[in-house]
């Protein structure tokens, strides 16, 4: 197979020049050749043709090779340049490529022409490709800068270690931040894909709650984060006025039962405090404290289709008036599920009197049928009512209502949540029996 380049020869000495060619030739090379002979012959053959790599003899009558390197490396042209000469002395070989000839070959040992040539071709098409990549890269870059400088969502660019690098108009606004932003720190959960929620400061003290999307982009020719920022601190706090509303109507439904059954409201509040401490020494969030507390108000709220008579009747009641009084669980579902509360508020109503082990009611659901919140609402539903007086029975002691929690532990409740009650117990965060 034979390789077609385009060689541009300077060469004062004709046979010189006819040795080189036959030998390239021999060598599987097929030739386009021009020969020059001086400055401005080699100036218009660079300026008008394409060449894949230059041959220069050493010293010539009117210019020489460093002369010529010179001159192509004013044009800025990136074609290997071999220096091909008879003998010199090694510091003007050493020179010559110090200046920038790629090789220089002797013309006594043109066996080493050939391979200079082809390892100086395969490194010239090497950077050829490095500097389009590079270009390209750069170009994507150039074009990704204006995407995000002219965006009006709010984006940033971050390093791997969540420092902003880049902030376009839009986040430089909703940040209130301007050169100080350039370098700030993002605590970030750097996810490609995925989506979380962060609070920032900014710089007139207050708070912005922002959802990110972040993607993974090449920002400098190193992975960067793009991460695009959300202001959704109105729509938080729009959220947090409807979650106190919703407390508040809750805590309106409980009262109102007070006057059919005073027990009952007052078990529900204690119930909701309760949940709440225990959810919060279990290190809960926010939303499932929540919604723990206002399954505690409600969770008993069934009992208005129960008749007062039942509900107040000290002594033990009639089997079917038993059975009456357990149907405040569906109820109270039926009552809630269609009101706009979030789904697992109606389920912990309706489920706050099961039993990890299925011995509860009104369905006989075990461990794996249960959330979290219902779980924990049961075993703290469980204990106020043990330590509260009612007219039927007597209150019991704490001693009493933590061993009863101990022996149910893993049984009818959830150990973990069972010893984080037993904890809130003991230390007097919540006292029963009030």
């Amino acid at each position: 197979m034979t390789n077609e380049i385009r060689v541009l020869l300077a060469e004062d000495v004709e046979d010189d020049a006819t040795l080189m060619l036959r030998h390239l030739r021999k060598s599987g090379f097929e030739l386009q050749c021009t020969r020059v002979q001086t400055g401005e012959d080699l100036r218009d053959a660079l300026m008008t043709q394409h060449w894949d790599v230059i041959l220069c003899d050493y010293k010539m009558p009117r210019f020489s090779a460093p002369d010529a390197l010179r001159l192509v490396q004013d044009t800025g042209l990136d074609i290997p340049f071999i220096v091909v000469s008879g003998t010199v002395g090694e510091d003007v070989a050493v020179e010559c490529l110090r200046s920038g000839a790629a090789d220089f070959v002797s013309k006594d040992n043109l066996a080493r022409l050939a391979p200079a040539i082809t390892r100086e071709l395969a490194d010239a098409a090497t950077r050829r490709a490095r500097r389009r990549a590079e270009e390209s890269l750069r170009r994507s870059e150039e074009n990704a800068r204006r995407i995000v400088a002219a965006s009006k969502d709010a984006m940033v660019v971050v390093d791997g270690e969540g420092f902003v690098r880049f902030a376009n108009p839009s986040a430089r606004q909703m940040l209130g931040e301007s050169e100080t932003l350039q370098g700030m720190s993002l605590d970030l959960t750097l996810s490609v894909g995925g989506d979380s929620e962060l609070e920032i400061p900014t710089t007139d003290d207050s708070r912005l709650v922002v959802e990110t999307s972040i993607s993974q982009v090449d920002w400098g020719g190193e992975p960067h984060y793009l991460v695009v920022l959300h202001d959704v601190t109105m729509r938080k706090q729009a959220e947090l006025r409807l979650r106190e509303s919703y407390l508040n109507l809750a805590d309106t439904l409980s009262r109102s039962m007070a006057s059919r059954d005073p027990y009952t409201t007052n078990h529900q509040r204690r119930v909701a405090e309760l949940v709440t401490l225990v959810g919060a020494k279990m290190g809960l969030d926010e939303e499932c404290l929540w919604n723990l507390r206002l399954g505690g108000l409600l969770h008993d709220i069934g009992k208005i289709a129960v008749p007062e008579s039942i509900l107040a009747r000290p002594g033990t009641l009639a089997p079917e008036e038993l059975d009456l009084v357990r149907t405040h669980a569906q109820e109270g579902y039926d009552i809630l599920h269609n009101a706009g509360l979030p789904e697992i508020v109606p389920l912990m109503t309706l489920h706050h009197h099961e039993r990890l082990d299925g011995t509860g009611y009104p369905q006989g659901l075990t461990r794996e049928n249960l959330s979290l919140e219902d779980r924990v609402l049961t075993v703290c539903n469980a204990a106020e009512a043990m330590g509260s007086f009612r007219p039927y029975r007597r209150a019991a002691s704490m001693e009493q209502v933590i061993a009863e929690v101990h022996r149910q532990r893993g049984k009818a409740y959830d150990s973990d949540i069972a010893d984080k009650l037993i904890e809130v117990l003991q230390s007097g965060e919540f006292v029963l029996g009030r």
